[in-house]
């Protein structure tokens, strides 16, 4: 793990020198086993002394070996910056060249400390920790799982996919750039995301339900409880590969259970959190089906269409209470009315669905046909109706 630290404005891009000193000639000062001392020179005149240390294989003609770090001062020994903790291997004096680029030291898991001045900071491969400093630094983390601070100054943070609103999510002060490709970077002090088609605030990042995440994957609610902040790093560095679900539906598991919607109303953040802390462990159901409650009471049909979160909420506040029935008789509306049958099948879903949109507005019955009687009119069987071309 290579830790770089940085005196002055410093540029890690690999674009011109990483220490802003301009030069036109360089030699060696001294060798040995264990030091490369070179120096930096601009018509005659001294501008920066680097010295690569490590354990090198020095002769009169090549030398090879391993770098441990390298360090850059100014001419009168003021520090520019350095690499330490490096571990970079080089067999000829023509292979040195490629492994001080930035590009090769910068190739693990490393840890970059930028000056107090505006910045360039690339990570480039591993899982890096990159902090901006001061001034206004540019921060790429490149490929792996990043952790970016920004530190003072307005910093923007570079992104190589195009911008969609949940490849930026936030939770507790901080934010995440998801990249299934590269890799996430978990940023904070960050003002700004320059995605390959747009750059978009910080603050515009989506607000990530820790919660909901948690009540959703039921191993990572064993695993975390209701830590939200291990829940958001689990989804930004593992959950959004594994395609983890990131809702519950806690307005379905109010109205699903009559004492917890006698004790939390309509308050689904409490709700989310008793099925992470106990209702998962004592096999609670969260499904309500509000399509059918919907469908069985025309007044909400009215009020709600097809909002089911609503619909839950209104079982959970009160309809329980008024001992609202919750099941539509899907067999005898698709009995009653063969043409939806045949158009949509015969799914309860899809028929109480039917009749919540298009049906109920129809006067179409829901009577159940009787043994005895004949059935009440209905269609003409070659008949199909336009609700019906609309909806197949």
């Amino acid at each position: 793990m290579t830790t770089v630290v940085a005196n002055v404005s410093i540029n890690l891009s690999g674009s011109g020198d990483t220490a802003g000193i301009v030069y036109d000639n360089y030699s060696i000062l001294a060798q040995d086993g264990s030091r490369i001392a070179f120096r930096y020179t601009l018509n005659g005149a001294p501008v920066m002394d680097v010295t690569v240390t490590g354990s090198f294989n020095v002769t009169s003609y090549n030398v090879s070996g391993r770098i441990t770090s390298v360090s850059a001062t100014l001419p009168n020994g003021n520090p520019l910056m350095s690499f330490s903790n490096a571990d970079i291997s080089f067999y000829s004096i023509y292979s040195l060249g490629y492994a001080l680029t930035t590009q090769n030291i910068l190739s693990g898991s490393d840890q970059i400390f930028g000056s107090s001045y505006a910045d360039t900071l690339y990570g480039y491969n591993g899982n890096d920790y990159i902090s901006g400093g001061g001034g206004d630094d540019l921060i790429s983390g490149g490929y792996g799982v990043d952790t970016i601070d920004g530190g003072d100054g307005v910093d923007t943070v570079i992104s190589s996919q195009s911008y969609a609103p949940n490849k930026l999510m936030s939770y507790g002060g901080q934010s995440a750039i998801i990249d299934r490709l590269n890799g996430s970077d978990l940023i904070r002090n960050v003002e700004y995301i320059r995605f390959s088609d747009r750059t978009v605030s910080a603050s515009s990042a989506t607000a990530f339900d820790a919660m909901s995440y948690l009540a959703a994957n039921r191993d990572l609610a064993a695993a975390f409880g209701t830590n939200g902040t291990a829940a958001f790093y689990h989804y930004v560095q593992n959950g959004h590969l594994e395609n983890r679900s990131t809702s519950f539906d806690a307005a379905s598991y109010l109205a699903a259970n009559r004492d917890l919607a006698a004790a939390f109303g309509t308050n689904t953040a409490a709700a989310t959190e008793h099925y992470i802390v106990f209702g998962r462990s004592e096999g609670r159901s969260t499904t309500f089906n509000a399509m059918s409650y919907i469908a069985a009471n025309p007044d909400l049909i009215q009020a709600f269409g097809t909002d089911t979160t609503a619909a839950a909420l209104h079982y959970a506040r009160s309809g329980r209470l008024e001992g609202r029935t919750t099941t539509f008789n899907a067999a005898a509306y698709l009995a009653r009315n063969p043409d939806v049958q045949r158009a949509l099948g015969s799914t309860e879903a899809a028929a109480a669905n039917h009749y919540i949109l298009f049906g109920y507005r129809e006067g179409r019955s829901t009577a159940p046909l009787t043994t005895t009687g004949r059935a009440a009119p209905m269609l003409e069987p070659d008949t199909m109706s336009g609700t019906l071309a609309v909806m197949s």
